[in-house]
């Protein structure tokens, strides 16, 4: 059974049958600090490939914080739902093809997070899963109305203007930012999708082709962790908002490869008319091609493709790139690296795969990568 927040303390080593979390924003210990800056550059990475070695100082967070995520995912795993690691440190998924890989063997689990301590992935779709992801505003972003200041407020808006809807109590996890993750049970043989603002201001939804992070995970040194009060079980997701979430609109598909002056000409609109969010996006896809492109030497080429397209797809699923325009100059990017050389399809699966994966993690400004 997950430990509820209760208090400032800092995180302590697992007791037997129970997990010890940290209040939601506050810092872990200097040692765990360093342990994830140390290894949360570690880039997108299949199964087999090694983990860096900490430095000595770090013996003795390391085995607490990764028991922690250790019992943290089985917990997730015994209630029926399927993890995956991600990144140490970070959000971005370690495995590419991360939702068929998902798991919740206790074998597997034990392995996998035996070797470091891994963020946990929850993947929505094969627990049957939607995700509510009530997230907090970022600087200079408003909803325009002064009721609604953040996924929460948004998420009390919408149940008031439907006659007869409440918000059922579930499994609510506190994220660093200070944002909630509602996580419901999917209602059988109803196709539950992926939503970014669609819903309102701060508010989006994950179901299959997304994922959540998991209890226990530590990003910019704070945690994750079940919110005081908290069920342990997801609810079923209320027919009110199953109903809300399947109307929202659909974004539009992106068509075919545009001309390369085409791309050139609408990204440097974007660069310099776009919105504020926009430019900082339009600089985002420029670095990722640029520092592509640089790989001359073949090792690691592929897994950077892997994690520009998803750092793309990101951008791309908040309304923020257009995709078209992200997939052509990821593709010039990497030919220019000398991938596709041998096998033109290896560009468009790892690319598409990269996407696939940033669509389900919409990032706006000031959210991390």
């Amino acid at each position: 059974m997950w430990v509820h927040d209760e208090g400032p303390e800092t995180p302590k080593a697992p007791l037997p049958g129970r997990l010890g979390y940290c209040k939601a924003g506050t810092a872990i210990p200097a040692k765990s600090r360093e342990l994830v800056q140390e290894l949360s550059n570690m880039r997108v990475r299949d199964g087999s490939a090694p983990v860096p070695h900490r430095r000595e100082n770090n013996t003795a967070a390391t085995p607490a914080l990764r028991a922690t995520l250790l019992a943290s995912a089985l917990r997730y795993a015994e209630r029926g739902m399927y993890v995956h690691p991600l990144l140490v440190g970070a959000k971005e998924p370690r495995w590419v093809n991360w939702e068929e890989r998902a798991t919740r063997d206790p074998e597997v689990i034990e392995r996998t997070w035996g070797r470091a301590p891994f963020n946990i992935g929850v993947a929505c779709g094969p627990s049957r899963l939607v995700a509510l992801d009530l997230d907090v505003p970022h600087e200079g972003e408003v909803s325009g109305s002064p009721e609604i200041v953040d996924g929460m407020t948004m998420l009390d808006s919408l149940a008031a203007r439907t006659p007869g809807a409440r918000i059922t109590p579930t499994l609510t996890v506190r994220t660093p930012s200070g944002g909630r993750h509602l996580v419901y049970r999917a209602p059988a043989g109803v196709p539950v999708r992926n939503t970014a603002r669609t819903l309102g201001f701060c508010l989006d939804t994950r179901a299959a082709g997304g994922y959540i992070v998991g209890i226990g995970s530590v990003v910019d040194g704070a945690s994750y962790v079940l919110e005081d009060g908290s069920p342990t079980d997801p609810a079923v997701l209320p027919d009110w908002l199953l109903t809300l979430i399947t109307a929202a609109p659909t974004p539009p598909k992106a068509g075919g490869a545009p001309r390369r002056a085409d791309v050139v000409a609408r990204l440097r609109e974007m660069t310099r008319q776009g919105t504020r969010e926009q430019r900082w996006a339009a600089g985002i896809l420029r670095s990722e091609c640029d520092e592509l492109a640089a790989m001359k030497r073949p090792g690691g080429r592929n897994n950077r493709l892997n994690l520009a397209a998803y750092r793309a797809g990101q951008l791309v699923a908040a309304g923020l790139l257009d995709q078209a325009v992200a997939e052509e100059h990821l593709t010039e990017a990497a030919q220019a690296a000398g991938l596709g050389v041998d096998s033109p399809r290896e560009i468009e699966k790892t690319l598409r795969s990269g996407m696939t994966a940033g669509l389900a993690r919409p990032r706006r400004m000031g959210g991390a990568a």
